[in-house]
């Protein structure tokens, strides 16, 4: 009877823990590496909103910064790619949309 017993609860926090290890993407971890792979003046004129799959949703704030970022996205990919190691990160899709 000296076995010691973790209530369910705790169980079941360990495997989701377990289950999602370090493989998500935290808002600010996202934040950090966009504004490395985009540069400074593109990260002033554009922010991640989102991430699906292995899909990052970035909001831009007018037609020429989503043409720049566009023509530029496959270098992007690749410094994410650098400072997000071990993350997956597929494709970027920019909109236009509210900076904050």
């Amino acid at each position: 009877m000296g076995e010691e017993r973790k209530p369910l609860e705790d169980i079941v926090k360990n495997i989701i823990k377990g289950m999602g290890g370090r493989t998500r993407l935290g808002e600010e971890e996202i934040l950090k590496a966009w504004e490395g792979a985009a540069g400074a003046r593109a990260s002033k004129h554009s922010r991640p909103k989102s991430f699906k799959g292995a899909v990052l949703i970035v909001n831009v704030d007018g037609s020429g910064w989503l043409y720049e970022l566009t023509i530029g996205k496959k270098e992007i990919l690749k410094r994410l790619g650098e400072r997000l190691k071990g993350k997956k990160i597929k494709d970027i899709r920019f909109r236009i949309g509210e900076i904050k």
